[in-house]
């Protein structure tokens, strides 16, 4: 990775630093400013930017769907430069493991506590949450960056999207109407995934936005 983009040693990448606040900046509340400043201005509330700043209900796509992906990506692309420097470090393979399953694991825990876990209300605890799925998706990122080169890697990730395309485009929910759309959320083979195996702990009664196939 350094040969690609080259860094100083105990210095920054700005360009990901700089990536990475401009992610930040949106999950922390700038999406709401920008519809405000939008609001000033007559019909603006309904202007193209701020539609821009919320999500779509199921079908589309806006800018503000984008900013949690931008947050994996980011998270993931981190991990070479990290892993370098444990390496440098002379960390060893164990305790690079052991930081990769823990840091997994918090995540996942912290998002079961964000969904109400000391609640207690264990029979409809929502089991995905945002930082499940960043924590999951992180440490495979990382156990497969640890383990494989980058034509196994391109491969990887081609067998991941194509694959996840196809079962979304072409294989219809079990459990619903035949004439129902693949593309609704009733014909979805990816929500009927959580519906059958998590039918109490997700979002929504029929789909989880952070749901398993995801």
């Amino acid at each position: 990775w350094e040969k690609y983009l080259p860094m100083e040693k105990n210095k920054r990448l700005a360009s990901l630093d700089t990536l990475r606040g401009f992610d930040m900046l949106f999950i922390m509340g700038f999406a709401s400013l920008l519809v405000a400043i939008c609001k000033l201005f007559p019909e603006g509330g309904d202007c193209w930017l701020a539609q821009q700043m919320g999500h779509v209900d199921w079908n589309g796509l806006r800018h503000h769907d984008t900013i949690f992906p931008l947050f994996l990506f980011i998270a993931g692309i981190s991990f070479p430069f990290s892993y370098s420097k444990q390496l440098e470090g002379n960390a060893s393979r164990g305790k690079i493991y052991l930081k990769i399953f823990k840091r997994g694991f918090l995540l996942v825990l912290f998002g079961l506590i964000c969904n109400g876990l000391f609640r207690l209300h264990l029979d409809t605890l929502r089991l995905p949450s945002v930082l499940g799925r960043i924590g999951l998706a992180w440490m495979c990122g990382a156990l497969i960056f640890m383990h494989t080169k980058t034509r196994t890697r391109i491969w990887i990730t081609a067998v991941l999207l194509i694959g996840y395309y196809l079962i979304a485009g072409f294989v219809h929910a079990p459990d619903s109407d035949p004439s129902v759309s693949i593309w609704s959320v009733d014909g979805s083979f990816i929500c009927y995934v959580d519906r059958l195996l998590m039918p109490n702990h997700i979002y929504q009664p029929n789909y989880d936005p952070e749901g398993i196939m995801g």
